[in-house]
């Protein structure tokens, strides 16, 4: 009996934890219930909220049915797509018909307004009343034209003439290149020096390959000798026909090896072909340079020419021969030039096509690269007597 009362007072403390927890389980579930009811009543009532505000902004009539999409209330009047609307005209029991394919915004939206034909807002979501073609109001949309755009927003365009940048170029630009491996002995112009026609601009040491050349020399020279002894010789039927041939095969190579010197010297030296001036020295004295490498940029002296961009556009007036101005920034003076060459091909990005033109007779000192604005005046290209590049292929 002691032991079972023991047992029974241990017992107790855990039963009371038991019925603890079973308490606070309720009461947690209870609450998430109630705040679950007290959500789903906030969300209605701001529901019915806008629902009420909406039907108090909008004009009485027993045809408005209020429909929820997305959570925002809008008038159910018609479906635009699916169904035909067909509102009472109230006369003689007739009734109006809109057809199907009557779009939303020409729907006539008879007897909700009293006496006289509304529109919904455009703030309601529909768009405003149109008058169908034929009807009171109907605006004629027959005979519109739109302006022609110009060829450019980028070109500078007033009435017949053109304006465009253009660059001062070169007639003539030549790149020098190493034409062999070795080391560079002189170089004799600096940037800007002039030199003429048959001037050195570039030699290369070449010591070793004009001794071997000498040695080429010497052998031509003797087997020149023996040839020459052969064919007395052979005349004196000392030597075989064969022996002469062999003789004279042998001075052959000797002048063709010579000959491969002699070019191979010619290649130690780089001769300017034309007169001009050095724009760029890219190497130096002493220098060992391999085949290929620039090493000099030069331009000839001749009158320079302008390159400019030409609206593809302007092709109908403009070819080669047509006059034009040049106003340089440099120099603040006006020359006359006239269009030489037109590239062959129009770039689709930018519709314009490269020209380029000669400049007149002028006696200040320009140089490439100087920058201005040629003017085109189609007046003076046809008192020129040019006729357009497209017209004429057209033709």
């Amino acid at each position: 009996m002691a032991s079972r009362n023991a047992h029974s007072k241990q017992s107790y403390p855990n039963k009371s934890v038991a019925d603890s927890w079973r308490f606070h389980l309720s009461v947690r579930l209870i609450a998430l219930v109630v705040i679950m009811l007290s959500a789903y009543v906030i969300i209605m009532s701001k529901e019915q909220g806008h629902k009420r505000i909406y039907l108090e902004s909008q004009p009485e009539h027993p045809s408005l049915e209020i429909s929820a999409v997305d959570g925002v209330f809008k008038p159910n009047i018609f479906d635009a797509t699916t169904r035909t609307v067909k509102e009472s005209s109230g006369i003689n029991g007739q009734e109006d018909f809109v057809d199907d394919t009557t779009s939303v915004s020409q729907v006539k939206l008879s007897k909700i307004y009293e006496d006289k034909e509304k529109t919904v807002p455009e703030d309601q979501g529909f768009s405003r009343y149109e008058p169908a073609s034929g009807e009171d109001g109907a605006e004629e949309k027959t005979g519109e034209k739109t302006e022609e755009k110009s060829v450019s927003s980028e070109w500078a365009i007033e009435e017949n003439t053109l304006s465009v940048d253009t660059v001062l170029v070169p007639k003539k630009e030549t790149v020098i290149s190493s034409s062999r491996d070795g080391k560079l002995s002189d170089i004799p112009f600096q940037n800007g020096d002039k030199f003429s026609k048959g001037d050195i601009l570039v030699r290369y040491d070449c010591a070793d390959l004009q001794a071997e050349a000498e040695m080429a020399g010497y052998e031509k020279e003797l087997t020149g000798k023996k040839t020459k002894s052969g064919k007395e010789l052979f005349k004196l039927d000392i030597i075989s026909d064969i022996d002469r041939l062999s003789l004279e095969g042998e001075d052959k190579q000797a002048a063709a090896k010579l000959k491969l010197y002699e070019a191979r010297l010619n290649d130690c030296t780089i001769k300017a072909d034309f007169d001009g001036r050095v724009t760029k020295r890219l190497a130096n004295i002493g220098e060992y340079t391999r085949t290929d490498r620039v090493l000099l940029e030069v331009v000839s002296n001749d009158p320079l020419h302008a390159e400019f961009l030409l609206p593809s556009k302007w092709l109908r007036w403009i070819n080669v021969g047509a006059p034009v101005s040049i106003d340089l920034n440099e120099t603040g003076r006006t020359y006359t030039a006239k269009v030489i060459r037109i590239h062959g091909e129009v770039d689709p990005i930018s519709r314009s096509i490269q020209v380029r033109a000669a400049l007149d007779g002028y006696n200040d000192p320009l140089l490439p690269g100087m920058s201005g604005t040629l003017r085109l005046d189609i007046e003076n290209v046809q008192k020129a007597g040019v006729v357009g590049y497209l017209s004429q292929k057209g033709r």
